[in-house]
C-alpha cells in the first residue's frame, strides 16, 4: 500500500484545479450539485423521514439537494 502525506496530496489537488481553471464560485458549485432527479423511491422516502424527524425535534433545516 502506498502512503501519502495529506498536505502534499491537497497541494496536488489545488495544482490540478488551477491547471484546469476549475470554477469554484457559488453559482458553479450549485450547478454541479445533484438535484435528485435520478433518486430512487427508497432514497426519497429516507430523506422525507429524515426531514420529518428533524422538524419534530426543531432542528434547523439544512438546504441540500
Amino acid at each position: 500500500m502506498k502512503s501519502i502525506q495529506l498536505g502534499s496530496y491537497l497541494a496536488s489537488v489545488r495544482a490540478r484545479k488551477a491547471a484546469l481553471r476549475f470554477d469554484e464560485s457559488s453559482a458553479a458549485v450549485d450547478a454541479r450539485r445533484n438535484k435528485g432527479g435520478q433518486r430512487s423511491p427508497a432514497k426519497r422516502e429516507l430523506l422525507a423521514n429524515t426531514a420529518e424527524r428533524a422538524e419534530a425535534t426543531g432542528t434547523p433545516k439544512v438546504i441540500s439537494y
